[in-house]
């Protein structure tokens, strides 16, 4: 294998000729033998001599930017929020004023130990402050080296964990999944993903990311037939459902709808009405629950859209009793052998899956599972469905421009 260097990895530059998996292999080294190695050496200073008292600038309005202004609290003093649309409406974010890119300039020649902190999540945006800072030498990092860089984990939600740690550690793990995929795209997939994850640096996924589009029921690794039956795990606005009609032409079968935010909920019902009348009416029914291994209630945040979720224990007894929602198995909601099982459900993918195990042993549906929002959820989901169903094939996509949306197809 060649021999890469930290500033080539991590940046993604000089590296001449490498294959996908030597990529990885050369990051995990340099990530075992420094797990800093990806922070810019000047950040990377800047926090080793100013520790608690660093200064650091988020660099755009993002919920990215949410997490850090709450977990960088006594860590780090995060001072304001660069927003040059937002600057001059005396707005504030997380309690942080909005200032001017011109303000952020001035501020890093008054005080040379700034960091700027790159928290946009989109590429377009990303390069502007990037380019911002490094054309003018400001110290600056991204989210995900901020979060390693001050060990963050302990107080993100898991959706935006540094996922390092967990690689480092099941690494053979994850050459056994590569040997696993179905096909040499997703073998590449996978091993940019994981070479993202221990860079943080996004260069590596843009190279095999699909369109969002894609997702789903367009991911490429099979064909939809005329009477599919789609069970829609967070079934948000009903985005899946709607591709899964334009796929099909509208012949689809089926879709129960299942979301447990009840703000998605009314738009669902909204979305429901449009079709009444419709040979489409009787084709689809909407579950208001969240889905698990065994039946109960839990504890719930309602944000609509792609964020609500259920809450973590330690965030359990602030949740007042009107936001818990209850939860059903997916075998006792399904009236009949679905044909796609679809699930977005915010890191309890896998409970799910478990309480569908009659369902996929009988029905052997096509399985297309978000992987993304837990850090061993790419290893653990395949490793359980290997263990009541070994025959599926397993694809696996990555569908954006930032660390969303890597699913896993099984099929």
């Amino acid at each position: 294998m060649p021999s890469f260097q930290s500033d080539t990895i991590a940046s993604r530059l000089a590296l001449g000729a490498f294959t996908p998996e030597q990529a990885f292999l050369a990051a995990l080294e340099l990530y075992r033998h420094d797990r800093l190695f990806a922070v810019p050496a000047k950040t990377r200073e800047i926090i080793a001599k100013r520790g608690a008292d660093t200064a650091i600038v988020l660099l755009g309005r993002s919920d990215f930017g949410g997490h850090l202004i709450h977990a960088l609290r006594a860590r780090a003093r995060v001072l304001c929020v660069v927003d040059d649309f937002r600057a001059h409406r005396g707005e504030q974010f997380h309690g942080l004023d909005f200032i001017s890119s011109d303000r952020f300039l001035e501020m890093a020649r008054q005080d040379p130990d700034l960091v700027g902190v790159n928290a946009c999540r989109s590429d377009y945006s990303r390069r502007f402050f990037d380019g911002l800072c490094r054309d003018r030498g400001i110290a600056l990092a991204n989210f995900e080296q901020i979060a390693r860089a001050f060990d963050l984990n302990a107080v993100l939600d898991h959706r935006v964990h540094d996922w390092g740690a967990v690689i480092a550690a099941r690494a053979g793990e994850y050459q056994q999944l590569v040997r696993r995929m179905a096909d040499p795209y997703s073998a590449d997939t996978l091993h940019a993903v994981l070479t993202f994850h221990l860079t943080g640096n996004p260069e590596w996924f843009l190279n095999v990311a699909r369109p969002y589009s894609t997702l789903y029921v367009r991911s490429g690794l099979f064909a939809l037939d005329k009477d599919e039956k789609m069970v829609d795990c967070g079934a948000s606005i009903g985005e899946s459902t709607t591709a899964l009609m334009h796929a099909t032409e509208g012949s689809f079968a089926r879709s129960w709808m299942i979301e447990p935010d009840r703000i998605n909920v009314a738009t669902l019902q909204g979305f429901m009405r449009k079709y009444a009348g419709t040979a489409h009416a009787a084709k689809m029914s909407l579950h208001p629950v969240a889905v698990g291994d065994v039946r109960g209630r839990a504890p719930f945040e309602h944000l609509g859209h792609h964020g609500g979720s259920v809450l973590p224990p330690t965030r359990a007894d602030a949740c007042p009793e009107a936001d818990y929602v209850a939860v059903e198995r997916i075998d006792d909601i399904v009236d009949d052998a679905p044909t796609i099982i679809k699930m977005d459900i915010e890191g309890f993918e896998l409970p799910a899956l478990k309480g569908a195990e009659r369902t996929i042993r009988a029905a052997r549906p096509k399985l297309l599972v978000s992987a993304y929002h837990r850090s061993a959820d790419l290893l653990d989901i395949p490793a359980w469905i290997d263990s009541i169903a070994a025959d599926y094939r397993i694809g696996l996509r990555h569908h954006t421009e930032d660390r969303w949306d890597t699913c896993l197809y099984f099929y």
